[in-house]
């Protein structure tokens, strides 16, 4: 199903441009299964035509900036699933987890008082490897600040779609092959990420975490 929807965006890119780039790239903002990186390098190898780097750099940037503002509408969606659906969750499944909502408040006030938040955000948005619907619902889940979200979301992603457009313009036929390399890494990433989460939240309930600061400040 995934592939076929990939491969039908891949051929609007060619047929309508870049507003087949703005569908492409909102969809796989929300769907994971779609190789995420793989709307942009089509974009770059179908729409970058120049021969020199000054000004493919210059269409790149051109294709990231209306792709960035897609991907930042299309993050709305996790973005506000998790922001109104996770303290009842969390508040629900609590016994279960360990994890109150009062310390994932406490943590969310230490890191926006440290002026980390958007910062941190605009970084892992700018890494191709970082699977974006994820982070968007830990954004979501800590109840960022939605202008904080949006301005960070939206220089994040910049960068990154210029580095995966000029990386299709520069492979040419080659950049499917690419493209699903880097979705691997990123899937990794999000079984690495969600693995963590899942460590501390383990670590929390059976006070492994108290332990170990009790040990460090002693």
């Amino acid at each position: 199903m995934f592939s076929e929807l990939t491969q039908k965006l891949i051929e609007a890119i060619q047929t309508h441009g870049i507003l087949a780039v703005i569908i492409g790239v909102a969809i796989e903002t929300i769907i994971v299964p779609i190789p995420s990186p793989l709307i942009l390098m089509a974009a770059g190898f179908i729409m970058i035509t120049s021969e020199t780097i000054a000004s493919a750099f210059l269409h790149a940037l051109w294709i990231s900036v209306v792709a960035g503002l897609a991907q930042t509408i299309g993050s709305y969606f996790v973005y506000g699933i998790a922001y109104y659906g996770g303290k009842p969750l969390i508040d629900k499944f609590e016994k279960l987890h360990g994890v109150s909502w009062k310390e994932i408040e406490t943590f969310q006030k230490k890191f926006e008082k440290k002026r980390k938040e958007e910062v941190t955000l605009g970084i892992l948005r700018a890494l191709p490897v970082m699977p974006l619907s994820v982070v968007s619902g830990v954004a979501g889940i800590i109840k960022m600040n939605f202008r904080k979200f949006t301005l960070a979301t939206f220089i994040g992603v910049i960068p990154r779609n210029i580095f995966l457009a000029l990386l299709g313009w520069q492979l040419k036929e080659t950049y499917e092959k690419m493209a699903i390399y880097i979705d691997n890494i990123e899937s990794v990433m999000t079984i690495l990420v969600l693995m963590a989460i899942i460590a501390y939240i383990l670590a929390h309930k059976f006070g492994v975490i108290d332990k170990v600061r009790k040990k460090i400040l002693s």
